[in-house]
């Protein structure tokens, strides 16, 4: 995958183990907000001791997906596309933090093209975020970091036709969908993308 040859390239990783191994740990920068340094390797690789905690993680992120998606679908239903604009301003965050809170774990999303600052990476996922932009979803790979007690998931995010009535291109935006983005974010740059586009990440850290 382009993701995984990013990886290799950034990282200066050692030569691929042959193809019946597991891949090698993906050595991530040491982070006092990270916990003890540990290994990230793609979901598909992760430890068995980690299966659990990684399930978790993956239910916990379907559950705010289908919350949120539910939100915008009756917001849009109501309002159009300016309306679901407002309920990822005062609502994502919101039902982000009942799902975690709920499911045990901690969770939200993320990019390295930013609408709303609050959704700034975590520290140990920084190096991942950077890594996948530009990229397509398909070459993108769920990734598990070890934090020590906790594993922090990352799950990618792909952007689908629902999404381009806010983040396409913006010639091809309403003048309502525009207005509302101005005023909620002034500083916008989760626009541009299309069809197919890697989003960025739902982060998840779960206890192990």
């Amino acid at each position: 995958m382009l993701h995984a040859l990013l990886i290799a390239a950034s990282l200066a990783a050692p030569p691929a183990a042959p193809a019946r191994e597991p891949s090698p740990a993906i050595p991530v920068p040491a982070s006092p907000a990270a916990g003890p340094a540990g290994e990230a390797v793609p979901l598909a690789d992760a430890p068995p001791a980690w299966t659990s905690a990684i399930q978790r993680a993956e239910a916990a992120g379907r559950e705010y997906q289908q919350a949120l998606q539910g939100r915008l679908a009756a917001a849009i239903s109501q309002g159009g596309p300016p309306a679901a604009v407002d309920v990822c301003a005062t609502e994502a965050l919101r039902i982000g933090a009942e799902v975690g809170a709920a499911a045990g774990v901690k969770l939200g999303r993320t990019s390295d093209r930013l609408r709303n600052p609050a959704n700034s990476p975590p520290v140990w996922s920084r190096t991942f975020v950077q890594l996948s932009a530009g990229e397509k979803s398909a070459d993108v790979t769920g990734i598990a970091v070890d934090l020590g007690s906790h594993l922090g998931v990352l799950l990618p995010i792909g952007v689908k036709p629902t999404c381009l009535g806010c983040h396409g291109a913006p010639a091809s935006m309403s003048p309502k969908v525009k207005e509302a983005l101005a005023q909620r974010y002034p500083g916008d740059r989760a626009v541009g993308y299309a069809e197919g586009d890697f989003r960025g990440y739902l982060w998840v850290e779960v206890g192990k």
